[in-house]
């Protein structure tokens, strides 16, 4: 056992994960640059879409995520493009977390490549912290053939910014009496939850670093910010409680794009939401779920975000009523104003009746089609 004040929060964040994944599955893609796109076409050549992600190669080229993939190519034309492959990536996301439960007495899957673990009780079982995060790592390594990127500290908004302080591979441990002391040097938009937005209006106040807004009175942030502005005060003084959480049932599942650049063409902003939907249909159908409600997001130039949804009368679970939402919810929005960022949702959500088998069975065999 070990000494530790509090609670021990672990962040575990997988590496390059889709490039990984499809090295996993093809090791002559190992040491290679490997990006992969998600594109709107069908068929084995890709000529457009986005860089979903990349690895540790290309982006020595310069690549990176939410690129065009003409300017990818274009930097990197010797680079492994693949499409993105989601029921691949969700299979090896199940085996990652289904290891990871053995080290949490809490886990909290946070995206297909992240969790929370809170392991306050189960890492007193190891003779230090580093030795409890080494035999995370290992046991990734060799149980599902990836390497993942591990932060341990005393609070989830640490233990992320941890895991991202040595990358990739890396494990960063920070005491509770260090915390305060090892995010003071850091810059707040390194806060998962500080957008350019807010860390714009932070730094007109002459707040750049978290050490100065830790500094700083709560009761001025919280009259700038409301409860936002002491959420990020007690985040800067490592003092923040958000609980790690178990998911028992989805509310929603969501993606986000940023597009290459500003527009007001509706055409691209349409072109960028395409492959999201073959990404959640393929979530909806591994987890066995229908939808009934869409959902449309747009952050403007001006970072000012609007929203809009369409359900169904009843449960979904095939992609084209996604696109038709899409299609009749994008006449919803003002794009006379540039549009830096695009994202899909779907939610209210039911199971898949027992009796069937995959979603396209229930589909065929009743669900309405207005």
């Amino acid at each position: 056992m070990f000494e530790w004040e509090g609670r021990l929060i672990v962040h575990v964040d997988m590496n390059a994960f889709y490039p990984s994944c499809e090295q996993l599955v093809n090791p002559s893609l190992r040491g290679r640059p490997v990006i992969v796109v998600m594109t709107p076409e069908d068929g084995e050549v890709i000529t457009r879409g986005a860089v979903a992600s990349c690895s540790y190669e290309a982006r020595a080229f310069g690549v990176r995520s939410g690129m065009s993939y003409l300017k990818a190519r274009e930097l990197c034309p010797e680079g492994v493009y693949l499409r993105t492959n989601f029921p691949l990536y969700e299979e090896v996301s199940a085996r990652v977390m289904g290891e990871l439960e053995a080290f949490a007495d809490k886990l909290e899957v946070a995206s297909i490549d992240e969790a929370y673990l809170d392991s306050t009780r189960r890492a007193q079982e190891y003779a230090s912290p580093e030795e409890f995060g080494e035999a995370i790592k290992r046991t990734i390594k060799e149980r599902v053939g990836l390497t993942c990127s591990v932060g341990i500290a005393p609070t989830k908004a640490c233990a992320k910014i941890a895991s991202d302080y040595r990358k990739p591979d890396g494990l960063t441990v920070v005491r509770p009496s260090q915390a305060k002391a090892f995010l003071a040097p850091l810059e707040v938009g390194r806060v998962a939850g500080i957008g350019p937005k807010t860390q714009a209006a932070l730094e007109g106040m002459g707040i750049r670093l978290l050490g100065e807004l830790a500094s700083t009175p709560p009761y001025i942030l919280e009259e700038r910010f409301g409860k936002v502005g002491v959420w990020m005060w007690l985040v800067a003084n490592a003092e923040d409680n958000d609980p790690v959480e178990p998911q028992t049932e989805y509310k929603s599942i969501s993606t986000e794009h940023t597009l290459e650049k500003p527009t007001t063409d509706t055409l691209i902003i349409r072109e960028a939401l395409q492959p999201m939907v073959k990404e959640l249909h393929s979530r909806i159908v591994d987890l066995g779920l229908l939808y009934r409600t869409v959902g449309v997001k747009v952050v403007y130039n001006d970072f000012k975000i609007a929203t809009r949804d369409h359900s169904y009368r009843e449960p979904r679970g095939d992609p084209k009523s996604i696109e038709q939402a899409i299609t009749l919810l994008l006449g919803r929005f003002d794009f006379t104003r540039p549009v830096r960022k695009v994202g899909l949702r779907l939610s209210s959500f039911t199971r898949i009746p027992q009796n069937q088998k995959t979603i396209e069975n229930w589909i065929t065999q009743g669900a309405d089609k207005d």
